[in-house]
């Protein structure tokens, strides 16, 4: 169900964006809409995967395909930017650096961290942005 509902939601972003980077930014603010249930038990998918990971579980491969479709769908929007040949290493930094956030804000119990990583992020894709025009 949770792979399906993200699939949808990657959906609308497809359609509201005006352009890959505002579908991006979609992304990053997905931190700021959740910032409250993040601060409080951290990323689900991140924790679940990790969970799975630790057991080995047979289940793993399964609750991985959530960080898959999001790679996916990422790498697809920084190659629509014109970065194809670094696309998928921009979609896991940006992967990579949205669990980190998670995880820290979790552990600290920082909604702080989340509005100041956001911008930083907003920041580093407007730097990509300027660079593929």
């Amino acid at each position: 169900a949770r792979l399906a509902n993200t699939a949808k939601m990657l959906e609308q972003w497809e359609r509201a964006g005006k352009n890959p980077a505002d579908r991006i930014r979609s992304f990053i603010h997905l931190l700021m809409a959740n910032r409250a249930d993040i601060k409080r038990y951290g990323c689900p998918v991140g924790t679940l995967c990790t969970e799975l990971a630790k057991l080995n579980h047979a289940s793993q491969g399964e609750a991985n395909k959530l960080f898959t479709l999001f790679r996916t769908w990422l790498r697809r929007q920084f190659t629509e930017l014109g970065r194809a040949h670094d696309a998928d290493a921009l979609a896991m930094h940006l992967l990579a650096r949205s669990q980190g956030v998670a995880t820290l804000a979790n552990a600290f119990r920082d909604d702080k961290l989340i509005r100041h990583e956001v911008a930083l992020m907003c920041d580093w894709l407007n730097q990509y942005t300027a660079r593929s025009k």
